[in-house]
């Protein structure tokens, strides 16, 4: 008869899962960082099987393994589930003569096991996540220094978890960071005009004020004897606060500094916050006098390539992009996909009804879409260069 033990769940075990799906490691490939600690491992103690485990809802996944075959087994079975319940290492020195483990199909069947040890991978905020473990097919025993070197490898393992985590905060913070200052820039671009009029009424207004109240105070220091040099000085000081506010007007009618911002940094950005939404590798080459051009050219050669990279991907054919400018006496913008379906026709349909070719009539330019010699296609556009 199966006696075999399920172990039960963790006391706040929604609260682990939670903070294990937080790490977003779950089915993702093997990385060298675990592989090494999990060696180390096997080596310490010998063994010929290893591995980092962590525990989700149902299964037990395998981060890193050595000696078996499967990537996850059921959580009903796994010797690890009993490991998480405790904060220290769990070691069955011969699981066929354990009450919990002796009928369990991990040690009847063919994997045969015996010998298991386990340390839990605990998470800063104390969750159990799963185990880093060895495991053996004859009875054996680990010596104290085995037993702390597997702790210490289970710390390690918990370091690398929140390096991870910082790194993709900081990946994301980052993301948001240029995503943020790319939206401030185009909407700094449309409403430009319109926050230059409001700005210029405000400061308008105030010196209309300054003016009014310098021609009281000096009206006034007419009919008071008096107060007059009180008057008087009042009435200088609304004269040099509309000074000011003529000098703050003028600031406003000043172009903007955005002007300093280049091609390539602004290309690079629009390709580092958009290169998740794109399923093709997506390389840019600039070549030439790229400094001198203006903030608006930069603007359109950024726009017209996301608009044609967006066509790229609704046709999920293409492996590579390549993006070169190349800046001389005009700007010459280059985008080259290897997508094997070509649909010339409907590209250059695409091409006349999308915003790529209005932003290039707009520069005084020049649009085409070819089949190059490669077997690749080829969208070309060509506009003066208006310098900074």
């Amino acid at each position: 008869m199966n006696t075999m033990l399920i172990a039960q769940l963790p006391r706040f075990e929604e609260l682990r899962l939670s903070d294990l799906h937080l790490y977003e490691l779950l089915d993702t490939p093997g990385e060298t960082e675990f592989d090494e600690l999990r060696e180390l491992a096997a080596q310490i103690c010998n063994c010929p099987i290893s591995l980092i485990t962590l525990i989700d809802k149902d299964r037990q996944w395998f981060k890193s393994k050595q000696g078996i075959a499967e990537s996850e087994t059921s959580r009903d079975v796994s010797f690890c589930s009993h490991a998480i319940l405790n904060n220290e290492i769990m070691i069955i020195d011969d699981a066929a003569s354990d009450e919990r483990f002796f009928d369990n199909p991990l040690v009847t069947g063919d994997m045969n096991v015996r010998f298991y040890a386990g340390a839990p991978i605990i998470s800063p905020t104390g969750q159990n996540l799963g185990t880093i473990c060895v495991i053996d097919t004859r009875p054996r025993q680990l010596t104290t220094a085995q037993e702390r070197a597997m702790e210490i490898l289970s710390n390690q393992i918990t370091k690398l978890l929140e390096l991870r985590l910082k790194s993709k905060v900081l990946e994301q913070r980052a993301g948001e960071l240029i995503r943020i200052k790319d939206e401030a820039t185009i909407d700094l671009i449309k409403g430009q005009d319109e926050e230059k009029l409001l700005l210029a009424k405000e400061l308008h207004e105030n010196i209309a004020q300054e003016l009014a109240a310098s021609r009281l105070y000096l009206n006034m220091a007419v009919v008071n004897e008096g107060g007059r040099l009180d008057f008087i000085n009042e009435a200088n000081q609304s004269i040099g606060n509309a000074l000011a506010e003529i000098k703050n007007l003028s600031y406003n009618i000043i172009p903007s500094t955005v002007d300093s911002v280049s091609v390539q940094v602004m290309m690079e950005n629009f390709l580092h916050t958009h290169r998740s939404a794109h399923s093709f590798n997506t390389e840019i080459k600039i070549t030439g006098k790229s400094e001198l051009i203006g903030f608006g050219q930069a603007i359109n050669c950024t726009k017209i390539a996301e608009s044609w990279l967006q066509f790229i991907e609704s046709k999920r054919d293409a492996g590579n992009v390549s993006i070169q400018i190349s800046v001389e006496d005009d700007i010459t913008l280059c985008i080259e996909d290897d997508a094997s379906d070509h649909q010339i026709k409907a590209r250059e349909q695409k091409l006349i009804s999308s915003i790529v070719y209005y932003r290039v009539i707009d520069m005084n330019g020049s649009v085409k879409f070819i089949e190059t010699e490669r077997g690749t296609n080829l969208l070309c556009v060509n506009f003066p260069l208006v310098k900074k």
